[in-house]
């Protein structure tokens, strides 16, 4: 019996196997219909795990977050890029500013505000070494080289690798010759095609010049000239001028009589030689009833600030101060406000923060206000003439501005005065 009901399940068995098999020979693909309605496909709900579908709700929003952050960064980066843009478009056109225009009238006998014929080689660097790198001075003056540079590089085409390089460095302190020095040499040996140079000490550079001269290298000079060594070009405030007039101001300033002391930046510099001269040369000639009781210099020994305290204890009388740039000038009206004697009239050089804030108080007369922005581009205009072996003249003149309370707000000097 046992081995019927076997001999029964197994032919069972078999009969189901084949069964199962000519399904599958004979069965035929069905094209998907992809247009199908959802009321025609499958309803397949109840054979979806819960937890799989919370998962799956849960991948969608993390998607639609994910999208959703993509628009916004995508929009941020197109509103950065169209300000960007507009920044670009809206640039200040400074062909027309005061600094540009007297630059391009009075500079000298070249327009130092025009590139044409500047076809310099893809790739090239102008190297600049200047006094320091932070003050505001210097920051306008890089400011000007920048926007030259820029302009170079559009008139010529050139992006990327191709660009004309800028570099610009000088020490921290406006007192440290041997970093200077350090940094010129350093400076040379990349082979530059043009070195710009603000000499620290006009009597220290001789050796790199020498250097620069028998590589082939041009030097144009700009602020503060040089003794010894051969150079292209000056580009310079006229500063015995400039001395000049602080003078005149500063006599006005106080009824043409009185004691006046002069602090001076670095003695070495040529710069700050030259507006002491222009500014003692006239009070002898012209203005006989005002004494120079101390002149004192920048140095490294005794802070500026030291040296006019003392001066304004051992000058008790004392009703004026020349400062000869924006160091000198901002370290003064520093000692002036803590010695409590804010009454003595002050002229300065340069337009910092404190110098504007102190004409507003009236704590200062007024300013000689350098070209900073039309040195620096003219600087470039005159290096990538010498480095093409075309004429130049041999100073150039950007020009200066007097500046005090009536002239300060004025719209067409706004460029002449810097943070």
């Amino acid at each position: 019996m046992r081995r019927t009901i076997v001999a029964l399940l197994c032919i069972a068995l078999a009969a189901g196997s084949l069964a199962g098999c000519g399904d599958n020979k004979d069965k035929k693909e069905v094209p998907v219909n992809t247009e199908a309605k959802a009321e025609d496909k499958p309803n397949v709900e109840s054979n979806r795990n819960p937890q799989q579908e919370e998962d799956k709700e849960d991948t969608k929003e993390d998607q639609k977050e994910e999208e959703k952050d993509n628009a916004d960064n995508s929009g941020q980066n197109q509103d950065s890029q169209d300000a960007k843009d507009t920044e670009e478009e809206n640039e200040a056109d400074m062909s027309e500013d005061l600094t540009m225009t007297t630059l391009k009238n009075s500079a000298g006998t070249i327009d130092y505000t025009s590139l044409e014929g500047l076809d310099l080689e893809a790739g090239g660097h102008i190297a600049v070494v200047v006094k320091s790198t932070k003050t505001a001075y210097w920051a306008t003056v890089k400011k000007g080289m920048e926007a030259a540079v820029k302009d170079l590089n559009k008139k010529l085409e050139y992006k990327g690798d191709d660009k004309i390089k800028l570099s610009f460095e000088g020490p921290s302190d406006e007192t440290d010759v041997e970093s200077q020095i350090n940094i010129i040499d350093a400076v040379l040996a990349e082979n530059p095609g043009v070195l710009c140079l603000a000499a620290i000490d006009m009597e220290s550079c001789q050796a790199q010049l020498e250097t620069a001269e028998e590589n082939g290298i041009p030097v144009v000079v700009l602020d503060s000239g040089v003794v010894t060594g051969t150079v292209n070009t000056v580009c310079s405030t006229d500063n015995q001028a400039a001395g000049a007039e602080a003078a005149k101001k500063l006599s006005e300033a106080i009824g043409d009589s009185g004691e006046i002391a002069v602090m001076a930046h670095i003695e070495s510099s040529e710069s700050s030689q030259d507006r002491e001269k222009g500014f003692a040369d006239e009070i002898a000639a012209n203005h006989p009833g005002i004494k120079i009781v101390n002149i004192s210099y920048e140095n490294e020994e005794t802070s500026v600030k030291e040296m006019a305290a003392k001066v304004l204890e051992e000058n008790p009388n004392l009703k004026g101060y020349f400062c000869t740039n924006q160091i000198t000038a901002d370290d003064v009206l520093d000692a002036l406000k803590e010695a409590g004697r804010e009454d003595t009239a002050v002229v300065g050089f340069d337009a910092g923060k404190k110098q504007k804030e102190a004409i507003k108080d009236g704590r200062e007369t007024g300013v000689i206000a350098q070209n900073p922005y039309g040195m620096g581009y003219a600087t470039v205009v005159a290096a990538a003439r010498a480095w093409l072996g075309l004429e130049n003249d041999s100073f150039i003149n950007p020009g200066y501005q007097w500046i005090d309370a009536a002239s300060l707000d004025d719209e067409k000097l706004k460029n002449y005065l810097y943070e």
